[in-house]
């Protein structure tokens, strides 16, 4: 008897290639936390896997991947087969954040203002001056996109991978909470500070920097005392 063949199936769409795979799921990361960071995502929000999906544009397993990474730096709260659900942001955890970002910010700074190269002591005076017209024209979009330059460029003159990675963990806690304070506003004291940090780093001035860094680190607690999160 002759065997029945098989019926002709539509092929199989490939797997993304893991270089791919990684690529979005950088993607989606970096919007899921700017997204939690300027409060787009509300704290006590709930968002199911397949909204964010859709809202993001991009699939399932990077999202899926990029929400199990939120979740590890408490950014989000995991519910199996539902959603998530986006962290609260509390007063007291504010001050938790600032206690532990004095220290690494300090050696950031500092360490910066020692070891980056003259191609980023350029790069700095010019982030300086750039944040200065921002704050003048008072273009908020212009200093958001400029301090997140500034901070990446901290981490990178540093030369201290350790620092480095550990103020990732912490720097859209230390975004969200500026939302909460000031939303899409330009406090004078906080940005001049931000300018300060900026053109000591560029001339090599390391108690300039610091004491500019301890400024701006007593302006943020002093906000948060002033007035508690409650969102």
């Amino acid at each position: 008897m002759r065997q029945r063949q098989p019926e002709s199936r539509r092929p199989r769409p490939k797997a993304p290639a893991k270089t791919e795979l990684s690529s979005l799921t950088d993607q989606a990361y970096a919007q899921l936390e700017r997204m939690i960071a300027m409060l787009e995502l509300r704290p006590g929000a709930f968002v199911s896997e397949a909204e964010l999906c859709e809202r993001l544009g991009i699939g399932r397993t990077p999202v899926r991947e990029a929400m199990q990474r939120l979740s590890r730096e408490d950014l989000l709260q995991i519910m199996p087969r539902k959603g998530c659900v986006v962290s609260d942001c509390r007063f007291g955890d504010e001050l938790d954040v600032i206690e532990v970002r004095r220290p690494l910010e300090l050696v950031v700074v500092r360490g910066a203002a020692v070891r980056a190269t003259p191609e980023q002591r350029r790069q700095f005076a010019e982030i300086a001056e750039n944040m200065s017209d921002a704050l003048q024209g008072d273009d908020f979009d212009a200093f958001a996109r400029l301090d997140a330059e500034f901070n990446q460029l901290c981490l990178a003159a540093c030369r201290n991978t350790t620092a480095a990675s550990m103020m990732r963990l912490i720097s859209t806690q230390n975004r969200r909470f500026w939302f909460v304070h000031h939303g899409r506003t330009l406090p004078r004291e906080g940005v001049e500070s931000h300018i300060d940090i900026a053109r000591a780093i560029a001339i090599g001035d390391t108690e300039r920097a610091t004491k500019a860094t301890e400024r701006l680190l007593a302006y943020v607690e002093e906000l948060a005392r002033r007035s508690p999160v409650a969102v």
